[in-house]
């Protein structure tokens, strides 16, 4: 039988022998990204049969590394066994395009979507050229690398010892002074950067400063997982002039030069969206990218092409369109609204750069090419605009669901959620086969009275909500919303 623990620094210890054989070519799967992001992902793992898995929470959503190791098959049959047991989705992250294909051909595996975000997509380059940086096409590398010689001399490159923490901690100080205006995802890697350097050298990572007179000025953290060596952290002080250059050029020799020059690939992870940073790991040539795609079994969506269109009782749904996107994003940063919605995209990290109206807008799309949901505009016509929407999500692998419905606040009190809702709901169970459930926070009236007009009735509860299905469990519970 399956069983996930969560992760501790003791059992990752456990796992490296695992870890380190890892065939799958993403930072995800390795020994940094669990010791950086462990605590925001709820990180867990499993070994059954020599064959490794990692169980992460992306958002909300349960996801799981591919298994590997001796019985990938067996390993498959338990997994899918363990998320019937819990009504889990079954979703795969970390899936380069190569495994995509094999999921997809693979008779365990039936209606199989998925999709990746080129913001997550890993950088590969070649090991040597990072080295040696030789030819036209790097020349601006190296003119940037003899600019920083020339101006502050011949720098020391040398290994992190645990004396010299301290000093990183407060170079790391100096350093936030040139990022103080930082994304939640960049604050993310900024605390897992400090929580890997208490403890990287208890798991044989590597780590290297650049100093000039003395100062660190920058330092890099990685390791080697088969023939790649994948760089997790590399921070410099920009206002020298050419620091990040060197410190990844002298990173790349100092790992050749003490840990065996045969390695074949330098994995930069990825740019989250980041401009500067794109057009920066775009001007080393990379050799490839890794694109990471979520790839959920078994999804009911697979066979809707686009959405439908659903009309009844006054009201029209359909897909929400490029010229919604004005009241789709006054919908999604509403914050009363996203307060009934138990929803705040502000504690995001997964929503990178700007803010504007494509933002949402792109999210609800890829979710939807994920087979993750599906969501429906609100109007009162063919042609009216967008006052609300909702939405199906949550699909688990025994085909159960989730439903939620919001509008803006001008469209509040016409009764058009319970219509809205229930035209969904009605949908849903016929056209997508799944059992579905409402929730809603406990004090949020209009929401139980739509959800209970629909035909849906109260059967559990916990801290927070109240949880609606088709049959009455509980008369009792009931009796409360009177």
């Amino acid at each position: 039988m399956l069983k996930f623990e969560k992760f501790t620094k003791e059992n990752l210890k456990e796992y490296l022998k695992y870890i380190k054989d890892s065939p799958l070519k993403c930072n995800d799967v390795s020994v940094g990204s669990f010791l950086m992001y462990n605590e925001s992902v709820n990180l867990q793992f499993a070994v059954i049969n020599e064959t490794f898995i990692s169980r992460q929470d992306i958002c909300g959503d349960v996801v799981f590394s591919f298994p590997f190791g001796k019985d990938e098959n067996g390993a498959i049959d338990q997994l899918i066994e363990y998320v019937k047991q819990n009504d889990l989705p079954l979703v795969f992250y970390g899936v380069d395009d190569l495994l995509f294909e094999k999921i997809k051909t693979n008779p365990k595996f039936s209606s199989v979507q998925g999709n990746y975000d080129r913001r997550w997509s890993d950088y590969f380059y070649d090991f040597n050229e990072m080295r040696y940086f030789s030819g036209g096409k790097f020349s601006g590398q190296r003119n940037h690398i003899n600019r920083f010689l020339k101006t502050y001399g011949i720098p020391i490159f040398s290994k992190i010892d645990k004396e010299d923490i301290p000093k990183i901690k407060e170079f790391l100080k100096e350093y936030t002074k040139e990022h103080e205006e930082r994304a939640l995802n960049e604050n993310e890697e900024l605390l897992g950067t400090f929580a890997l350097l208490e403890s990287f050298n208890d798991y044989n990572l590597i780590g290297a400063k650049l100093q000039v007179n003395g100062e660190i000025v920058g330092f890099a953290i990685g390791e080697i997982i088969g023939d790649t060596l994948i760089i997790h952290v590399e921070k410099a002080i920009k206002s020298y002039l050419g620091s990040y250059p060197t410190l990844f050029n002298y990173f790349v020799s100092f790992v050749a030069e003490n840990f065996g020059n045969d390695l074949k690939y330098v994995n930069r992870e990825d740019d989250s969206g980041d401009i500067g940073l794109r057009t920066s790991k775009l001007q080393y040539k990379p050799l490839f990218l890794v694109n990471k795609n979520l790839v959920k079994i078994n999804s009911p969506l697979l066979s809707i092409e686009e959405n439908p269109k659903i009309y009844g009782d006054g009201i029209y749904l359909d897909k929400i369109k490029e010229e919604d996107k004005p009241n789709y994003f006054s919908l999604c940063k509403d914050e009363e609204i996203n307060k009934l919605w138990g929803y705040d995209y502000k504690e995001d990290s997964s929503i990178t750069g700007e803010i504007n109206e494509n933002t949402f807008y792109d999210v609800q799309k890829y979710d939807n090419s994920l087979g993750y949901s599906i969501n429906f505009a609100i109007r009162e016509s063919e042609n009216g605009e967008l006052l609300g929407e909702t939405i199906v999500y949550n699909f688990t692998y025994n085909k159960n669901a989730e439903m939620g419905c919001r509008l803006l606040k001008k469209a509040w009190g016409k009764k058009l959620g319970a219509k809205a809702y229930r035209l969904t709901l009605e949908w849903a169970e016929k056209t997508l086969g799944v059992s579905i459930t409402g929730k809603c926070f406990k004090e949020n009236l209009p929401s139980i009275k739509m959800i209970t007009s629909s035909g849906l009735e109260l059967f559990s509860s916990d801290d927070k909500y109240f949880y609606f299905k088709r049959k009455t469990v509980d008369n009792q519970l009931t009796a409360r919303l009177k």
